[in-house]
């Protein structure tokens, strides 16, 4: 069945598809961005792939989707994109037809409107840069960056880009102010460019030669009103067709008959796919524990890759069969593929992994990176389950946890399971463990196994202490016993349970309310914005294992009880931070919440640079004045805030007078929360959920 390509998101793109829709054409439409895929009309006969090809990657999308032609709609400046599509139909040996958008402005038309061409932004931003005034700037977001390098004033820039909320952050990263973005869609009418010429105030008007389909005669005129000077960049020089020539072309591909030898030749040029793709979990040691299936696909393999001591021993197990393969020592997925890519000659491969392949396993990526291709999965004995045997335990109920390459929070974990399998990446991992252990006075059993399955594999037990140092050498794996897990996740941790001194503390009550007004999750990153004694800090710490948590504080007596809390209540994933927000806050990893017990008369700011930070964040606060509350009610109606909950809280605690319990009230406190991801019906974010 015949079915053509376009590579679009443009209008002319829109537009062919629009017409091949008409004439009941299958055909499919490749757009680089999200937003590209939101404007498509859904309409008959037509699919839409979206996301960026490089010049590989769309041959084997060509040659898969096996298309009678390909039209591409791509922009005129998109002239890298057009040169990989070119080339991917030549190597595809499929019909290329370049549509090209109509030129606007003649040369003898350029003294008439004094137009400056140039023929780049680069160009551009050095003919600017020895002038004075307001820029702008149509030429896209990817532009931007040359300008505002380019500029030793970047506050004159005005950008106009497309609405998408990563365009925009890309926006902010680059410096701009939300004065300075403006994010919409075109094309645009005369109107609409002389009122955004006019609002702000620019002298100079910066655009590509888009053509009558890009709004450029509108831009001209707009200009030409306000007695703005318009810097053009030339569009490449390119070979191509028009819409009604292109339409001529594809109607003759359309109903050019195809024989059987025609088909027959296509089945002979075109290469074969579908390779065969091992992921192999050889178990552990030298191929000692190798499962026979596994051993069965690897004296099958025409080329095998691996770490070096796995394709080493591949290759003494294909010596002793006297088989061959070509051994490659890579495990990474990307390089294996361009290897993969550049031999198409091999259509059986197996790649080789340590362990098991569904287990903190580098086969986790490979069938997305071979989507082409049948990817198979062999499974082998894992570390875990290997190491279990030789202690010998169960590990059904038990944590697995991995710190392999990465950080993580150990001590979360050990005081929640009474058992955790940890796999590390060496003696200096168990060194790190054990100390922490001890630093916060963990009464844990340790279990350590080296080199399993190897000649030289051992297997020790003791203290955290008996570990300092690690003599062994190779690869390790933990196993840590905890007869003292705490059973209770929920926050409401009692007052006398914190060290405060003379720094003011958020009651019980009121913390309570704070945390689970958080809606914190087990990977949360979280900001305590003047955290005192660090009370909600532990309690937050304490309910994400695997996040982090920043205290942000200014007193030094503070920051001290801080730390004494953190080591109190073991919580290894929390960290002082001294100083005033929201200058502290620089250089602190992205939050996803945040709360703020003070803010030093910086609200404003504060808020300001977490939502700059983090459009999604989750915000709670607590208030005790009157004053505050007012501030940031007004607030957050300056920043567009929606369904925020504001509610006061009084509580009172009983205390003894003799026979009678009296009761004595707390401050009330106003809490105010907004932000962060709405739930869907039915769902909820616990962080006390394992």
């Amino acid at each position: 069945m015949k079915k053509f390509l376009i590579f679009g998101g443009t209008l002319e793109g829109r537009s062919l598809s629009e017409w091949m829709s008409c004439m009941e054409w299958p055909h499919t439409v490749c757009v680089a961005t999200e937003y590209g895929e939101e404007v498509m009309e859904p309409a008959k006969d037509v699919s839409v792939h979206q996301g960026r090809m490089n010049e590989e990657e769309m041959v084997r999308f060509l040659i898969h989707g096996k298309y009678t032609a390909v039209a591409d709609a791509t922009h005129p400046y998109a002239v890298e994109v057009s040169k990989n599509i070119r080339k991917a139909c030549e190597r595809a040996k499929i019909p290329y037809i370049r549509l090209l958008r109509d030129g606007q402005e003649k040369e003898q038309e350029r003294e008439k409107e004094n137009l400056v061409y140039v023929e780049d932004s680069k160009e551009a931003a050095k003919w600017l840069e020895g002038r004075q005034g307001k820029i702008f700037l149509t030429t896209g977001s990817k532009e931007l960056p040359v300008y505002v390098e380019g500029l030793s004033d970047p506050s004159r820039i005005f950008a106009r880009v497309l609405p998408s909320a990563k365009v925009v952050e890309g926006c902010r990263e680059l410096g701009l102010e939300g004065k300075q973005i403006c994010a919409m869609q075109g094309p645009f009418s005369m109107e609409m460019n002389q009122a955004m010429l006019r609002q702000t105030g620019a002298s100079y008007l910066v655009t590509k030669d888009t053509g009558k389909t890009g709004g450029f005669p509108e831009k001209l005129q707009a200009a030409r009103n306000l007695g703005i000077q318009v810097i053009v960049i030339q569009r490449p020089a390119e070979e191509g067709a028009s819409l009604e020539a292109v339409q001529k072309e594809l109607e003759r591909l359309w109903q050019q008959p195809s024989c059987e030898e025609e088909k027959e030749t296509e089945r002979e040029t075109r290469p074969t796919l579908r390779r065969r793709i091992s992921c192999i979990g050889i178990g552990m040691g030298d191929f000692g524990t190798l499962t026979l299936q596994a051993r069965e696909e690897i004296l099958k393999a025409q080329i095998l890759f691996g770490a070096q001591r796995m394709v080493k021993a591949a290759g003494s197990l294909l010596e002793r069969e006297n088989q061959e393969a070509v051994l490659v020592p890579e495990y990474r997925g990307e390089k294996i593929r361009e290897y993969l890519m550049s031999h198409p000659e091999f259509e059986r491969v197996a790649i080789l992994f340590s362990g098991d392949v569904g287990f903190y396993s580098g086969a986790r990526g490979i069938r997305e990176l071979f989507p082409e291709d049948q990817v198979e999965y062999i499974c082998g004995i894992s570390s875990v389950v290997y190491f279990a045997s030789r202690i010998p335990t169960s590990w059904q109920d038990a944590k697995l946890y991995s710190i392999h390459g990465k950080a993580g929070n150990v001590i979360g974990q050990i005081q929640r399971w009474p058992k955790v399998f940890l796999l590390v990446s060496g003696p200096e991992d168990v060194e790190r463990v054990c100390r922490e252990l001890e630093d916060f006075q963990m009464d844990v059993r340790v279990t350590v196994g080296s080199n399993l399955a190897y000649p030289q594999e051992q297997i020790r037990r003791g203290n955290p202490g008996d570990f300092l140092p690690c003599k062994t050498r190779g690869l390790h794996i933990m196993l840590l016993e905890n007869t003292n897990v705490r059973k209770c996740w929920m926050p409401g941790l009692p007052d006398e349970a914190f060290h405060r001194g003379r720094v003011p503390m958020t009651k019980e009550e009121i913390r309570i309310l704070s945390v689970s007004k958080l809606k914190l999750e087990p990977d949360s990153v979280v900001y305590d914005v003047g955290a005192g004694t660090g009370s909600v800090s532990v309690e937050c710490a304490l309910l994400c294992p695997e996040g982090q948590v920043y205290a942000i504080e200014r007193n030094p007596e503070g920051i001290q009880l801080i730390e004494e809390n953190a080591k109190l209540h073991r919580t290894a994933n929390l960290t002082a931070v001294q100083g005033t927000a929201p200058e502290a806050l620089a250089g602190l990893p992205s939050p996803t919440h945040a709360f703020i017990g003070g803010s030093s008369g910086n609200l404003k700011e504060i808020l300001s640079c977490l939502r700059e930070k983090n459009p999604e964040i989750r915000i709670v606060m607590n208030m005790i004045t009157l004053e505050s509350v007012g501030e940031a009610v007004t607030l957050l109606k300056e920043m567009g805030i929606q369904e925020e909950e504001i509610f006061q809280v009084s509580a009172s605690r009983a205390r003894k007078a003799g026979r009678y319990h009296l009761m004595t009230a707390l401050n009330p406190v106003y809490v105010v929360a907004f932000g962060g991801k709405r739930e869907k019906r039915g769902e909820s974010a616990c962080a006390c959920q394992d």
